[in-house]
């Protein structure tokens, strides 16, 4: 009766969750422009696109702009971090054991850039007031952000190491 039960409900579950074809044959049109859905490829520069639709235009353009930046800075630099949860548990013997089953996958991509020259050169407002941008970063930008947060890096240990320094002798000089 149980395996009935079963059964019956995987099949209404399934019909339920079937997808249905409208049997319209006529193509989403989409008012973005063109270069959207061909993104730019170059050996000197990231590009990236955002897009937002607000009621206020320049939130709009903002919002865009932002979210393009956070993906070149993604393309720049990324910590990923993923995580998967596998459960397993079964109880009962034989034909009246039951299992339970659980997965979860989680994934995190942090990036901590300072995109110093990253700049729009492309935007495009859409009837419906969608506002797509197009960002672009040279790659030689981050190349000189790289070395100066090294040289920044380097004078803070030097700092550190003089400061170090400076009490030992502090504490020599006042022990005697």
């Amino acid at each position: 009766m149980k395996k009935i039960i079963l059964i019956t409900t995987a099949i209404i579950l399934l019909v339920g969750c079937a997808s249905t074809r409208s049997g319209s044959t006529e193509e989403t049109k989409t008012d973005a422009p063109e270069w959207w859905f061909s993104p730019a490829a170059s050996e000197t520069h990231y590009y990236a696109f955002g897009q937002a639709k607000k009621q206020n235009p320049s939130l709009a353009q903002k919002t865009a702009t932002q979210r393009a930046k956070d993906d070149i800075s993604n393309q720049v630099k990324s910590n990923v971090k993923n995580e998967i949860r596998d459960f397993m548990q079964e109880s009962g013997l034989g034909e009246n054991a039951q299992a339970l089953e659980f997965s979860e996958n989680t994934t995190v991509a942090i990036s901590n850039n300072v995109l110093e020259g990253a700049i729009p050169d492309k935007y495009f407002k859409a009837k419906d007031g969608t506002v797509y941008v197009r960002v672009s970063y040279s790659k030689e930008n981050v190349n000189k952000n790289l070395i100066n947060s090294i040289k920044r890096e380097e004078a803070l240990y030097n700092e550190f190491k003089a400061t170090q320094a400076f009490g030992r002798l502090e504490e020599k000089t006042s022990g005697n």
